[in-house]
């Protein structure tokens, strides 16, 4: 309780509409030393960055470029494994295992996909498998978070594929409860979900109004950032308060260096509801 009194004490104040004071990787690297006793469920929270990158790698690969205005690849550098090494897994899965053990969905996505075509088309699985991992941790709140984000993700496949026209029962996977609802209320506003997640009307208002692509996920962004503050408000200094900071940062750190035409190359498959 002392150790998260101090630090949470010492961390940079952070809202969504504010500046961030430096990066994720640079915010780390300065509380190294008081986050410790929690590198197991911060090492969870920063594999999203390692995925996004190998889906950066990836698609580099395909001949899709990167997410740089000159097509070169700008990671992100909170992840676990270092950039370098992660080219060479992604490369090679088998045979450069980084020092970091991925979970398991991660070893059967590269093992059942081969080619990089093949990992591209299917990259949405590596989100589903880390949010499916997620929600089922053993700190009560980054399982909330895990199944929140797993949640929204099925609304927003299920809203992008009643736009486009493709089949519903056929197509939507996600959240095995959000899905029967889905398919059983696709004709409702809500999807049949407003009590099960409130925040599905502001998600698919989003969808019905004259924004960019661009705009759609940084609203999106904020909802998740916002749903960060409804797990235990009672207990202002436990672990979820320091997980839900860093989650919150990765959210906006996400957005720092991008200018609109970076950020709509690295939303391309994003805007497709990959992530």
């Amino acid at each position: 309780m002392k150790f998260n009194h101090y630090t949470i004490a010492a961390l940079p104040h952070l809202t969504w509409d504010g500046d961030l004071p430096c990066s994720l990787a640079e915010l780390l690297e300065e509380f190294d030393m008081q986050l410790e006793p929690l590198r197991e469920g911060i090492c969870s929270i920063l594999l999203l960055d390692d995925l996004r990158n190998m889906e950066l790698l990836i698609k580099s690969k395909t001949g899709a470029g990167g997410n740089t205005a000159d097509g070169k690849i700008d990671f992100y550098r909170a992840g676990i494994t270092k950039p370098e090494e992660l080219e060479l897994f992604v490369d090679d899965p088998k045979h450069n295992t980084p020092d970091f053990v991925y979970p398991e969905f991660v070893e059967d996505f590269f093992e059942t996909w081969k080619t990089n075509e093949e990992r591209a088309s299917h990259i949405e699985e590596l989100y589903t498998g880390y949010y499916t991992m997620m929600s089922g941790n053993k700190n009560a709140f980054l399982a909330r978070y895990g199944t929140n984000m797993m949640i929204m993700s099925t609304i927003i496949s299920a809203v992008r594929m009643m736009k486009s026209g493709a089949d519903l029962d056929k197509n939507l996977k996600g959240d095995a409860d959000a899905v029967k609802m889905i398919l059983e209320n696709r004709n409702n506003a809500d999807l049949g979900l407003k009590g099960y997640f409130p925040e599905v009307a502001e998600i698919v208002a989003l969808f019905d109004k004259s924004k960019t692509p661009l705009e759609v996920e940084r609203e999106l962004d904020r909802i998740r950032f916002a749903l960060l503050d409804e797990v235990g408000q009672d207990k202002p200094f436990a672990d979820h308060i320091i997980y839900g900071y860093i989650i919150g940062f990765q959210l906006k750190d996400r957005w720092t260096t991008q200018n609109d035409e970076a950020g709509m190359q690295i939303l391309e498959n994003i805007i497709k509801g990959n992530y």
